[in-house]
């Protein structure tokens, strides 16, 4: 009997093989075109029809996805249930001395998750192509900076209260700065939440980030802490070093004492808001939470359901009732809307949401 050609024997090895590297590729490739060249590469042709078809559908779902188009991915419900329940074991005092920092011991029963990506929950959603989890040097350096003009301001700032009376200003000077910092980013959380994209300047790889969150938000947890300040850090470092300039023995020292506690209170609010998303924390930062000096999970946990309209406020939350009692987002976006502005994305996600904002009915 006549011997198959070598090439022809091979082409159902070269078939597995190419399947193998496409699926491992898809995790770092972004484009069916990407898998086409896998495929081509390892000269098979019976199996592209096969998975340029899987690929694509995987490629819809993460594009519909990334999009809003599918509100909730099962492993995003997974983890919210399970963030729901540590919530509970907090509350109830089951929860032990020993926490751990991030989102890795959420445990997917496949039989519950329809999507096969069963790790969708447990490893980190990076949507850009230069992000990372891990921390760069120029991640140390930038937070480096402003700590180190921060303790200069702050010397200057001590060197100039003489008096119990100045001290007791100072005092009341930074509680009513972190409530200020609380308010700002609220507005700000918002602001990015609703507006913009990743081609705005200066600010697009934050909006990338923030609108990118609510649909994984356990990333941030797998973030160190000089990665997961940096995108608002770069910002501050500038504003730092101007605020450092005009008041640096001016002998203004409230205003280098605000200046000092709202941009840190600024970095330390993401800090804060990873904090929050952490299926289990140290029995002291709980504590914390609880008590309302950080970002509650309870509290926080309001503003990850769809159409993500209020509790924006990320430092301490306190200013959250405030503002979401007297209607301030909604007010702002009319404002916005009628100055010829776009719709806020909360719209987009409920149409009742605008109709009752513009005053008109669905």
């Amino acid at each position: 009997k006549e011997r198959s050609p070598p090439n022809r024997r091979m082409e159902p090895v070269r078939s597995v093989m190419a399947l193998i590297c496409a699926v491992v590729a898809s995790g770092s490739m972004s484009s069916v075109a990407s898998y086409r060249n896998v495929l081509a590469s390892m000269g098979s042709k019976r199996m592209a029809p096969v998975v340029h078809t899987f690929m694509g559908k995987r490629k819809s779902f993460m594009q519909a996805t990334t999009e809003g188009t599918i509100a909730t991915a099962p492993p995003l419900e997974l983890y919210e249930a399970q963030l729901r329940k540590s919530i509970e074991e907090e509350d109830s005092g089951i929860i032990g001395s020993k926490g751990t920092n991030s989102a890795k011991d959420i445990v997917f029963v496949p039989e519950q998750v329809p999507n096969k990506r069963t790790s969708r929950g447990k490893e980190p959603e990076l949507w850009l192509d230069d992000d990372t989890t891990e921390v760069k040097p120029i991640h140390r350096l930038t937070m480096m900076g402003i700590w180190g003009m921060s303790s200069v301001m702050m010397l200057d700032v001590i060197s100039q209260l003489s008096n119990p009376i100045d001290g007791a200003a100072a005092a009341l000077v930074v509680a009513s700065t972190v409530l200020f910092a609380d308010l700002f980013s609220g507005i700000f959380h918002w602001s990015v939440d609703n507006y913009g994209s990743l081609k705005t300047p200066i600010f697009g790889s934050i909006i990338h980030s923030f609108q990118g969150h609510h649909s994984a938000p356990w990333t941030i947890t797998h973030r160190p802490f000089f990665n997961n300040v940096y995108k608002i850090a770069r910002v501050v470092l500038p504003l730092m070093a101007l605020s450092m300039a005009m008041t640096l023995n001016s002998g203004n020292w409230g205003w280098e004492l605000f200046a000092i506690v709202f941009f840190n209170m600024q970095i330390l609010g993401q800090e804060f808001h990873k904090l929050s998303h952490m299926i289990r924390t140290r029995p002291w930062v709980s504590k914390l939470q609880n008590c309302g000096i950080l970002l509650s999970k309870r509290k926080h946990l309001q503003h990850h359901t769809s159409p993500f309209e209020g509790h924006y406020c990320i430092v301490t939350g306190h200013m959250n009732p405030l503002l979401d009692n007297s209607k301030f987002f909604r007010h702002l976006e009319k404002f916005v809307y009628n100055c010829g502005g776009p719709e806020p994305n909360c719209w987009k996600l409920n149409p009742e949401l605008r109709a009752t904002t513009l005053g008109k009915s669905t």
